[in-house]
């Protein structure tokens, strides 16, 4: 037990509890409703213990250091010289009182953007950042990215900087590169990508071995360490990739134009040429600057079938390119790290925002494909990086703590999985227990497992990937998108490139752009971008549900908490929350370690991987739910009407007799 106060980031919940985020690798802070104070969702707060209980400690907010400068949604009223914000999160209070810049351009009663002042916390000043229409689907991703701080337009001066390049800059520095132009390069990408920052080309070599290129845009001969494209990428950190919109990182002429490796362009790249075999052995290997012409753009689906059909040519290149990809699958495989199979659900949508479907992408080998060879430049530019101990944003991802794995393993259990727990310092343990099974209780297994895991992040210092089972692993390549990789290329280019002579001091020459806290921004940018992605999807999902209220659906129990019961809705991919007190009997508790609700009245039990019949009895899109009722016996369509009816009948008479 600890009770010394602690700084941290609070995360708040809908029920009215929540956690503070206090750093890595430290446990999480149980903040009880009664004990938020005047903290809200976001901010940084000091806590300090409260009290213990049956659960585990429970802790309170005793300072508020700092408001959280994600935008808040909500309708204003007036209330004199303040303003009352209803907040459309269940995370925030239901009411807000504040004093409000910019409240003259809402009208009374509208929906607005709410940023509030860092400081200082109390009382509370917020400015207006947007006003809010009528409700229209195609806006959502705009409001999830303001309320997740993203950015939503470009500095003019970045904008200016993106648009002093044109094709002209690649003929004037190809001269000095190793040319690949000749190389069948190909890039392969899903069918609606935006950039296309990485290509692959594969010729024979000597000894039985094939050399693979991993060509990789070189962003960063057109941003600079401390010009305003280099402010604003670092700014936004990543790009972010909505259901219906994309925020990228750098500006369209940059990001979709002279970075993006598209087909029968010439375009810059830092390349990793790597001798392979087809059992995944790896030997010699180069780092260059070069400069490539992509020979096809293709999809995942568009390359899975010319490598089927064979021939000469790309269809040849993409068969090798896999035969040699499948031998370094099973070679890292057999090295150690942890594959789960959680496919990712995405909504088609029409042109008015509004959700057709929801749909399971499909894991085909060309995935596998492009991510080991990604994989492997990683561990190859991070690797030398280690070595020469140069400054560099590594990738890590600390062994899970104990007490999440042992709510997994608990899970796992519950979930018909057995044997003994193993003392876990490497993921291959985890492997027995994940699943690459595609049922429902399948994935809510490795979803557990997923729970379990700390969260990847950025860090100067490595201390490896526990996922990956990797030492010295870091991003290196996707620099359209990420910030990290953009850093990183710089170090490379600088001291890393075959036959260069490097000088200087790498850590001066890094100063200002790669730094401890440079690592912490992009880590939290990319968590917003992440939690901004989720967001998006729950609100078209909330929009599909509105069409269907009062439908019938079949769904699977992926969670529980105090409050009910989490559906997945089979066949719809959309999660809806069942709440206990719909389901009519107050003697339903908690039981086997929070895996099921057992009724002390009926005996009945509803249990995690269960299945449950429901019904869609609310999709409030302000409050971000999904409400649904069981669907009882009575209230199922008979088949035969009449029968039903006598049936009916018959059963009141017995009860009269």
């Amino acid at each position: 037990m600890t009770t010394r106060p602690r700084v941290g980031r609070l995360e708040r919940t809908r029920f009215g509890y929540g956690f503070v985020r206090v750093g890595e690798g430290e446990d999480d802070l149980f903040v009880p409703p009664f004990a938020m104070g005047t903290a809200l969702h976001g901010d940084l707060v000091v806590a300090r213990y409260l009290e213990s209980r049956r659960e585990g400690d429970a802790h309170e907010i005793v300072e508020v250091l700092e408001r959280s400068q994600a935008g808040i949604v909500g309708r204003l009223e007036p209330r004199g010289r303040a303003t009352l914000l209803l907040p459309e999160r269940p995370e925030y209070p239901r009411e807000i009182l504040l004093t409000l810049h910019g409240r003259s351009s809402v009208p009374k009663g509208g929906r607005a953007v709410v940023r509030l002042d860092v400081k200082p916390p109390e009382p509370l000043l917020g400015t207006v950042v947007a006003v809010l229409g009528t409700d229209d689907a195609r806006e959502d991703s705009w409001v999830v990215a303001l309320e997740e701080g993203i950015r939503t337009e470009f500095d003019p001066q970045a904008l200016a900087e993106a648009a002093g390049f044109d094709e002209s800059s690649v003929a004037r520095a190809a001269h000095a590169r190793t040319d690949f132009r000749n190389d069948t390069v190909l890039t392969i990408d899903p069918a609606d990508a935006k950039d296309h920052d990485d290509a692959l080309s594969v010729r024979p070599s000597a000894h039985g071995m094939h050399e693979v290129g991993i060509h990789i845009a070189d962003v960063s001969h057109y941003v600079s360490p401390g010009g305003a494209l280099d402010l604003e990428a670092q700014a936004r950190g990543n790009s972010a990739y909505l259901a219906d919109t994309t925020y990228p990182m750098l500006p369209e002429a940059l990001s979709g134009g002279l970075c993006s490796l598209v087909e029968g362009k010439d375009r810059l790249t830092l390349s990793v040429v790597v001798d392979l075999d087809e059992e995944g052995n790896v030997g010699k290997s180069r780092i260059v600057s070069g400069v490539v012409r992509s020979a096809a753009s293709l999809s995942y689906p568009e390359a899975v079938r010319l490598g089927r059909e064979g021939g000469g040519g790309i269809p040849s290149s993409l068969a090798l390119l896999d035969r040699i990809g499948r031998g370094l699958r099973r070679r890292r495989m057999e090295e150690g790290g942890l594959d789960m199979d959680l496919p990712e659900i995405r909504a088609s949508l029409d042109e008015r925002g509004e959700p057709r479907v929801f749909e399971e992408t499909k894991r085909l080998p060309t995935h596998e494909l492009v991510e080991e060879y990604m994989l492997l430049a990683n561990r190859i530019v991070g690797g030398r990086a280690l070595t020469k101990e140069l400054p560099f944003f590594y990738r890590v991802h600390e062994r899970p703590r104990y007490d999440k794995l042992r709510a997994f393993f608990e899970a796992a259990r519950y979930l018909g999985r057995s044997g003994a727990v193993p003392f876990v310092t490497e993921a291959k343990q985890l492997r027995r227990w994940a699943t690459p099974g595609k049922t429902t209780r399948d994935r809510i297994v490795n979803l557990y497992l997923l729970r379990a895991m700390e969260k990847a992040r950025y860090d100067l210092v490595d201390v490896g990937h526990f996922g990956l089972g990797m030492k010295g692993y870091a991003h290196f390549t996707s620099p359209i998108r990420r910030y990290a990789d953009l850093a990183n290329h710089r170090i490379v280019k600088r001291y890393l490139l075959d036959g260069s002579k490097p000088g200087g001091d790498p850590w001066a020459f890094a100063d200002g752009w790669m730094s401890a806290g440079v690592a912490s921004h992009i880590s939290s940018t990319e968590m917003a971008a992440d939690d901004a992605e989720r967001a998006v999807l729950k609100m078209k999902a909330i929009r599909y549900a509105q069409l269907r209220l009062g439908e019938e659906a079949r769904g699977t129990i992926v969670g529980l908490s105090s409050g009910g019961l989490f559906v997945f809705l089979e066949g719809w991919f959309i999660e809806g929350f069942l709440p206990k007190r719909a389901i009519g009997d107050p003697s339903l508790t908690l039981a086997e370690h929070g895996f099921s609700f057992r009724s002390k009245r009926t005996k009945h039990r509803f249990g995690l991987g269960d299945p449950v019949d429901v019904v869609v009895a609310r999709a409030d899109l302000e409050r971000r739910e999904i409400e649904l009722a069981l669907r009882t016996r009575a209230a199922r369509r008979p088949k035969h009407p009449g029968r039903a009816k006598k049936k009916a009948r018959g059963g009141r008479q017995g009860k009269r007799r």
